[in-house]
């Protein structure tokens, strides 16, 4: 890569982590976003903290789950919806957001399940916890399913986290 007639590859790996650390502060306003060429570069490097929320019908007795289907770069298949925790964000507004921008509904109740996860893919690292939660009003974007069936393919990681949240209730 090049900037301004300098090669960064050809800089030492030193000098490089200094300018990269010195650019970095320079962002100006990261709650608002820092964009996906910055994030990505940085979660190959930082591990990143996520929500997972397992959607269900009946926060007590659920008889369905909510999934999503998901085809992009880094995966392909059914999953829960989930986020990158942004800056200034607590578990609850990530959830918000998330809830909203996947599946175009507002959170009616929710409770962590203590599950956490750490998880290593094409992206980098991210570090997670995982949520159960009843969403007010009808989803849309993905479809309910009864929670002993899970669609193929669903991704690995989530098969894993669900079975484990439904295995608690």
């Amino acid at each position: 890569m090049d900037i301004n007639g300098v090669d960064l590859s050809k800089l030492p790996q030193s000098e490089l982590k200094v300018l990269a650390a010195r650019a970095i502060r320079l962002v100006q306003n990261p709650e608002k976003g820092i964009g996906t060429e910055l994030f990505e570069a940085l979660l190959k490097i930082v591990p990143q903290a996520c929500v997972e929320t397992v959607v269900v019908d009946d926060l007590n007795h659920p008889h369905r789950i909510y999934l999503t289907w998901r085809e992009d770069e880094h995966y392909r298949g059914w999953h829960c919806p989930g986020t990158y925790i942004r800056l200034g964000e607590s578990f609850e507004d990530a959830i918000r957001r998330v809830l909203q921008q996947e599946i175009n509904v507002e959170l009616r109740n929710f409770r962590s399940t203590k599950i956490q996860y750490s998880h290593v893919d094409s992206r980098g690292h991210t570090i997670g916890t995982v949520w159960l939660v009843q969403a007010d009003g009808e989803p849309t974007g993905g479809k309910w399913l009864r929670v002993s069936q899970l669609p193929e393919p669903t991704l690995p990681h989530h098969v894993q986290f669900i079975q484990e949240v439904l295995s608690k209730l």
